[in-house]
């Protein structure tokens, strides 16, 4: 029995020593660095602490029991401690979140509050995308916006975009508004911006939210926040990141041997003798004479399979109870994919290239208890390269300016060959690439902000006043250097070798030596920006009653100093009132009254109201459901404004013109200065404005895991300044435009997210969706002579052409059947006869395809993280365009030949997907003389945006005083997938062009992160 005593009192006492606290610590972060501040409990307890600046925690626990770590805009994580090991813990933010604080004009409102139909990303979930620029970052990501990257030229690969479509009659008028930290920046000054220096991202997409903005707010606002400094001990970060660049599609041309073989074919079906023999044909097919009958891929002579791409960060942040201090430096270098052809005397780069440096200090200084100070400044300097006066990737389209047959690389000797076939006598792409020189634009830009914020508590609690001042400036200039014209390539020296008797022939041109490089100054922009703001700002809960309200005076003047020209100025007042019972009934007034000096003085300003109401249903007592965090509905409805103006910017003043010169007397050769009358003046033009009507809901379920929010909208454009197409030319004088133009756009966006963990596994899925459709209600146009020709009730953009019908089968069915005026034949394209003359002509030509920009996007992101390892993907896709590829992108004899133009009709071809081939670019075949749907692409496409990997290294490997270390694969643009297949174009063509601009690239990416 004693010993039974023994043994129970022991197993007592080890139950005790196992079941005792102990310390247990650890490090919390996110996939940017350490997080400060993180609640740590133990589940089910009382107490608790928080982490330090370097995200580390100790906390005394039973080793049986749940940690909780938890953080305002994170997912809330509960792990059971392993052992004695220190914990790393990664923590995953939901962007969706009831307290996630959403960024409006001009100040902060909690996503619990809002009434307003807006989108917001955090600047972490984009910071490692290797790309160049912030908006093509966003494609996606954020419903609601709408972007298409037209060209991968660096320096030039920006996207445009829109948010929630378009609905302009004006193309440039459908620009969102941008405001970096509550100033206007341009296009140009956003694709500048270095991602490393943004905090978070917003796209305010109705009315309640834009109508502070008043006269420019009609297209939404994009607004942009930059980091800056928090209390607490400096801490370094540094990112350097390099990849590799190759285009997302590559071109394919057919050699040389089977395009003589159509060339032939199409000279035959022409009535003409065929330009190569058999004997020809022969040399081109056996490839036994590559000097009388060469055969070069001029695509891949001049281009590399591959560029390389840079990106080094670095900034420094921390401050104390009086100054908090942000900076931050960044390089960036894109390099371009031509082979380099220079001679090495030259001492010239003529390459695409692009270099970018970046600079921001944002500091903010507590000047007194109620004066707080702050002072950003950043700049910009931009170094952009490329040849000069020359698209290269149009010339080799160009079967004008170059064949695969029709000259060498390089003659035996090494000299420059010249294409003999060419009307000019052009020397080879790779001779004038390397000698015609190079254009490079030089960029700098500045901004500076200076503001104070002063509390008026004195007066009464809750109350402040804001003052800004922002200067900001742009230099640009470029530097050419070139041979020959300033606006055409050079050609230089160049010989046509005989292989038969081995001798060379100088060009026609007779050029025996290079000319001389002339070296010439252009001043591209110049210009300054001032802006002048102060407002008053309330914020106060009394009882359950929580009011906040602004009211703000903003004055700017934009200088173009370059043409001395007369300042654009801007002016206007915006009030705001927003009133919210314990978060349960929400409203708000908005309220712009601005105006701009492009009106005449009685038409310059104008009232922009919008009011936007909001109902949380789960804040009720009878609303009872536990599984729901949040249940909003919501709507706003107001009118906002545009003041953009094409072309004069005065559309009130009459204008004149100066004319080339009028002779008098004897001598024709002498001219005397003319003036001549341009447009009339119209007093009456005004503003564009927007009526806007938006129904929104947001829904989180199962502690913020899931979070739903959908808006369906629908916008009246209307007094659109356009021209007046129902005034006959026969006037004799052109005239300003007139508000009239009418369009309406409807859609719906949303986001569907879903965040949750199993153990150490974080994972989350996160769809968002858009879709928008316009209609042009009124456009002025000349009554048409018949229906189809009408443009309005079509979309904005809606291309107009023949209805392909199929192929003329032979000469019977082209004497049944109707044509055009010009001559027909079997293989010709055969279109619908619309209006029943019999005739194909301009009055058979309707509505065909879509316009070329999406009306549907989506995108669908999956991530997960675990134990330091990390991975999102992001797939994105758009739906409901067309395009249009017309001239060297597709015409024969105009363009290469490509693989498509070998699936041409021939006599007896019952699946053939080209016309006959002929020389005739004016043929019924000619998609620029014959526009139709033949050529039209009604296009989807999906692509595998972006791809992020990378690894956590655990603290205890991190030597010195790194507190913080990652390494990542990134990849942008990696996998493209297509309804169409014939075509090379890039699925996010310019419609209505040759398409042959600098394609689009797909990057991989290897980087490293470290934090001090």
């Amino acid at each position: 029995m004693q010993r039974t005593y023994i043994f129970i009192f022991f197993l007592f006492i080890g139950s005790a020593l196992w079941g005792q606290e102990r310390k247990i610590s650890g490090m919390v972060r996110d996939n940017t660095g350490p997080l400060v501040g993180v609640t740590v409990g133990v589940k089910d307890a009382p107490g608790g602490t928080t982490t330090d600046e370097d995200g580390k925690f100790t906390i005394n626990a039973d080793s049986s029991r749940t940690l909780v770590f938890s953080l305002v805009g994170y997912l809330t994580l509960e792990i059971k401690p392993e052992g004695g090991k220190e914990l790393e813990i990664t923590m995953q933010a939901t962007s969706q979140g009831m307290d996630e604080v959403v960024v409006v004009g001009y100040g902060t409102k909690k996503r619990v509050t809002n009434t307003g139909a807006t989108s917001a990303i955090s600047a972490d979930e984009i910071r490692t995308v290797p790309t160049a620029n912030v908006q093509n970052a966003l494609t996606g990501k954020l419903p609601g916006f709408f972007s298409q990257q037209r060209s991968g030229q660096p320096g030039k690969d920006a996207s445009d975009f829109f948010i929630r479509g378009v609905s302009s009659l004006n193309p440039d008028g459908n620009k969102p508004l941008i405001i970096v930290d509550d100033i206007e920046y341009t296009y140009e000054q956003l694709a500048q911006i270095n991602v490393n220096e943004i905090e978070n991202i917003t796209i305010l997409k109705d009315a309640s939210t834009t109508a502070v903005y008043g006269i420019k707010g009609a297209n939404g606002v994009l607004i942009v926040t930059t980091r800056r400094g928090v209390m607490g001990r400096p801490k370094i970060n540094a990112r350097v990141e390099g990849g590799v660049q190759s285009p997302v599609t590559k071109l394919k041309f057919l050699d040389a041997y089977h395009s003589v073989l159509l060339e032939n074919e199409a000279y035959t079906n022409d009535g003409l003798n065929p330009p190569f023999s058999q004997t020809d044909l022969e040399h081109f097919r056996t490839g036994d004479d590559p000097y009388g009958h060469p055969d070069v891929n001029w695509y891949k002579a001049i281009f590399k399979p591959y560029s390389l791409q840079t990106n080094a960060n670095v900034d420094a942040s921390g401050g104390n109870a009086i100054v908090k201090y942000f900076v931050s430096g960044g390089a960036l270098v894109q390099n371009g994919a031509l082979k380099d052809f220079s001679d090495p005397r030259n001492e010239l780069n003529n390459n695409y290239y692009f270099r970018r440096y970046n600079f921001r200090s944002n500091l903010d200084i507590k000047a007194s208890k109620s004066l707080s100070v702050r002072l950003d400044v950043t700049t910009r300097f931009g170094d952009l390269n490329q040849p000069h006066a020359q698209n290269i990737v149009g010339e080799i389209y160009n079967f004008k300016k170059i064949r695969p047959y029709s000259a060498p690389f390089l003659n035996p000797n090494g000299s420059y060959a010249y294409d003999r076939y060419n009307p000019g006598n052009l020397s080879t792409l790779n001779a004038r690439l390397a000698n015609s020189g190079y254009s490079r634009d030089k960029r700098t830009d500045l901004n500076i902000l200076f503001g104070v914020v002063e509390k008026l508590d004195m007066i009464t609690r809750g109350l402040s006043f804001t003052g800004r001042v922002a200067y900001a400036s742009t230099e640009s200039a470029s530097r050419h250097l070139f041979r020959g014209g300033l606006l055409e390539g050079y050609s230089p020296p160049s010989y046509y070798y005989n292989p038969e008797d081995g001798s060379y022939t100088l060009d026609p041109r007779g050029q025996y030596q290079l000319s001389g490089y002339t070296l010439l100054g252009t001043t591209n922009d110049y210009n300054k920006n001032l802006n002048l703001q102060a407002f008053l700002n309330y914020d106060r809960i009394i009882n359950d009653h929580h009011i906040t309200s602004l009211l703000l005076f903003n004055r700017q003047s934009a200088t173009d100093q370059k043409n001395a020209a007369v300042p654009n100025k801007f002016q206007g007042y915006s009030f705001k009132i927003g009133y919210d019972y314990r978060q349960k009934y929400l409203m708000d007034f908005n309220l712009g009254y601005n105006g701009s000096d492009r009106f005449t003085s009685g038409k310059r300003y104008g009232f922009f109201p919008a009011v936007g109401v909001g109902w949380n249903i789960n804040k009720e007592r009878f609303f009872n459901v536990d599984l729901i965090n949040l249940l909003k509905i919501r709507g706003s409805y107001g009118v906002v404004g545009s003041d953009f103006v094409v072309g004069n910017r005065y559309l009130y003043v009459q204008q004149y013109e100066k004319g080339g010169g009028y002779p008098f007397g004897e001598s024709s050769a002498i001219g005397y200065p003319s003036i001549f009358e341009g447009d009339l003046g119209n007093d009456n033009v005004t503003w564009e404005k927007a009526r806007k009507l938006d129904f929104g809901i947001d829904l989180n379920m199962f502690d913020d895991k899931i979070s739903l929010t959908v808006d369906w909208f629908r916008d009246i454009r209307y007094d659109q300044l356009i021209s007046r197409g129902s005034i006959s030319q026969l006037l004799g004088v052109g005239t300003a435009r007139f508000n009239m133009g009418k369009v309406q756009n409807t859609g719906f966006d949303g986001q569907l997210a879903y965040r949750n963990h199993i153990g150490n596994f974080q994972y989350n899925v996160t769809g968002v969706f858009s879709y928008a459709k316009n209609k042009i209600l009124f456009q002025d146009e000349a009554t048409p002579a018949f229906p189809w020709l009408r443009k309005t009730g079509h979309p904005i953009g809606q291309t107009f052409g023949y209805s392909f019908l199929g192929f003329y089968k032979d000469q019977a069915d082209i004497d049944n059947s109707p044509r055009p005026l010009i001559p027909v034949q079997p293989g010709d394209l055969k279109y619908k006869d619309l209006n029943g003359d019999n005739v194909i002509d301009e009055n058979d030509m309707g509505p065909i395809g879509k316009p070329n920009l999406p009306n549907t996007t989506v995108g669908l992101t999956l991530g997960g993280s675990y134990k330091g390892f990390s991975l999102n993907i992001l797939f994105q896709g758009s739906f409901n365009y067309s395009f249009y590829v017309t001239g060297t992108g597709i015409e024969p004899f105009q363009s290469q030949f490509q693989p498509i133009h070998e699936l041409r009709w021939t006599p007896g071809a019952d699946d053939a997907k080209f016309p006959r081939l002929t020389t005739n670019s004016a043929s019924v075949n000619s998609p620029s003389a014959y526009p139709s749907d033949f050529w039209l692409i009604d296009a989807n496409y999906i692509r595998l945006k972006t791809v992020d990997m990378g690894y956590q290294l655990p603290g205890r490997w991190l030597p010195f005083k790194i507190n913080n270390a990652r390494i990542y694969l990134s990849a942008y643009n990696l996998l493209t997938f297509t309804n169409y297949s014939l075509y090379q174009q890039d699925p996010e063509v310019t419609s209505n062009t040759a398409g042959d601009a600098y394609m689009n690239q797909r990057v991989m990416n290897v980087g490293v992160q470290v934090g001090f």
